[in-house]
């Protein structure tokens, strides 16, 4: 028997009759409906469920898509081509701010088959390796096919958890070739100690302070200055693109992000600038698997974002990473948009 949380009409965001695309608050909740859309599209298909009992459909339906068709690794659907319907919305016009089409891609699903093999794709976002997976190079092709036809101004992407991962590393890629989409990114991983359930902001700060020094040391010591500053410049110029990131800061799997972007500013004002510089861009495991051989990227890691922090009270891990908050009607939230500063790098 189906969860009552696959059911749309129990517990999708039904209140949102008439939708505002240039509402912030309206876009968030489509996009995250959209991605639980690739979900349930994965549980039907494992359940069995067809014709009327199949779930999926209204998830993208109730806001006038249509399915154009499911991305599927393994046997496993991963992720969707939506696509705005004129015949559902009634009109060939399309509105204002609303996008043509939506590529979404679900996250990890803790139950059946699929378990295993969307655990070695987290294991592989660990391991910064995740740009090498089969999944995500089906994933980057429909993107990049859906830009190609549609217009990069008309392509949403989004993603849930591991899925938000491969948004993001699509996303990314896209603006390395000067096209920025608008992205939509739910609880995307960002995986490191959680120093933010430290209850002292002074031992919070002396271990900031020590990763951000760990961290520039080793790329100081591992890459030679030609490559610190191609490194430097190769980041910096993502920063007219500014994904939507969704961040639960008791989510352990993503609150990094909440000490990402202030960590820089923090250590300008103790004189630490040039240090902060160079250890934004790398991360500790990626400088030490590149220096052992291993192909590594710390892709999770952008210089600029619109951060929305969700402060409501989770009373647990589940609900702190589920996909459910993000549509919720009263949801208590936090919106920054965030840029880290270039710094007195080199950049010629």
């Amino acid at each position: 028997m189906a969860s009552e949380r696959q059911n749309f009409e129990l517990s999708g965001p039904r209140h949102l009759v008439n939708i505002d695309w240039q509402d912030s608050n309206h876009r968030r909740c489509v996009a995250a409906s959209l991605v639980q859309g690739v979900c349930i599209q994965e549980r039907d298909r494992q359940a069995r469920r067809l014709g009327r009992d199949a779930l999926a459909e209204k998830w993208w339906r109730f806001f006038n898509f249509k399915l154009l068709h499911p991305l599927i690794d393994g046997g496993s659907i991963f992720g969707a081509v939506y696509k705005w319907s004129r015949k559902a919305a009634g009109t060939p016009f399309l509105p204002t701010g609303s996008p043509k089409i939506v590529v979404a891609f679900r996250g990890t699903i803790t139950k059946s088959k699929t378990f295993a093999g969307d655990l070695k794709l987290d294991l592989q976002i660990v391991k910064h390796g995740l740009h090498t997976t089969a999944r995500f190079k089906a994933a980057f092709d429909a993107v990049k096919k859906c830009v190609r036809e549609s217009g990069r101004e008309n392509v949403w992407i989004a993603g849930h958890s591991l899925g938000a991962a491969i948004a993001m590393l699509a996303g990314r890629r896209m603006a390395e070739e000067g096209l920025f989409l608008e992205a939509h990114l739910f609880n995307p991983p960002f995986f490191s100690a959680p120093v933010e359930r430290i209850r002292s902001n002074k031992v919070k700060r002396s271990l900031h302070i020590g990763r951000s020094l760990v961290a520039a040391g080793l790329a100081v010591a591992l890459k030679d200055e030609h490559s610190r500053i191609e490194s430097h410049n190769v980041f910096f110029a993502l920063s007219e693109w500014v994904p939507c990131l969704y961040v639960n800061p008791r989510d352990d799997i993503c609150s990094g992000y909440v000490a990402y972007f202030s960590n820089q500013q923090m250590m300008r004002e103790i004189g630490a600038g040039r240090i902060a510089s160079v250890a934004v861009r790398h991360s500790i495991g990626e400088l030490l698997l590149s220096a052992v051989g291993v192909e590594s990227k710390a892709l999770h890691r952008i210089p600029s974002a619109r951060v929305t922090l969700n402060l409501d009270p989770a009373p647990d891990f589940k609900t702190a990473h589920g996909i459910h908050q993000w549509w919720a009607p009263d949801l208590k939230i936090q919106c920054s948009e965030c840029r880290i500063s270039e710094g007195p790098e080199h950049t010629k």
